[in-house]
């Protein structure tokens, strides 16, 4: 079998089986209330829609009274030698 007769079979097949749960779920019923609490089907089909997110209304940016330039730091650098290495007192 070539890959693309594979690919067309497996397709063909997963469209089916999609078709066939589909049909059982629309024509799913039960004669008492009780056996629905346990029932996966009936679960899934009582799940509650996700609802859509409110708009978020983006305002316009308003213009800034003044601008303070970043102060320049400073270039003093300090010098740090530490050449001991310190040790604790003997026991």
């Amino acid at each position: 079998m070539s890959k693309q007769t594979l690919k067309r079979v497996l397709s063909v097949a997963l469209i089916l089986t999609v078709g066939a749960l589909a049909f059982h779920a629309a024509i799913h019923f039960h004669p008492d209330a009780s056996s629905e609490q346990h029932c996966q089907v009936c679960q899934v089909g009582h799940v509650a829609v996700p609802q859509s997110a409110p708009h978020v209304v983006i305002q316009s940016p308003e213009p800034v009274a003044r601008f303070t330039p970043a102060e320049e730091p400073a270039e003093v650098f300090e010098v740090v030698r530490d050449s001991s290495i310190p040790r604790a007192p003997p026991a």
